[in-house]
């Protein structure tokens, strides 16, 4: 049986898993939503780390949200853009 998970509770046992870990781009299943629009989130253990994935996908201008799970920050940037999210999902399809 599967159970669903919140961003929140992903992050958290994805930062327990590693011992370093790295940031990531969330969502290139094409398997999270919001509203019924499907999303892709960019989470970072650091700003720096988050604004250089901004930059990269082009969302700079989007807001930054800094989460506190339990004991490990992070910072996310949500992508709504239905284009976008499926061209992300597109360039990371091919990647692998």
């Amino acid at each position: 049986m599967f159970k669903t998970l919140t961003e929140q509770e992903w992050v958290y046992q994805y930062a327990k898993s590693k011992e370093r870990p790295l940031p990531i781009v969330l969502g290139t299943k094409g398997t999270w939503s919001g509203n019924g629009r499907p999303m892709i989130f960019l989470i970072a253990f650091t700003i720096v780390d988050l604004l250089y994935l901004a930059d990269l996908y082009e969302v700079a201008h989007h807001p930054v949200r800094e989460m506190q799970v339990k004991d490990i920050t992070y910072y996310a940037i949500n992508i709504n853009n239905k284009k976008q999210v499926k061209e992300i999902i597109k360039d990371w399809n091919s990647v692998g």
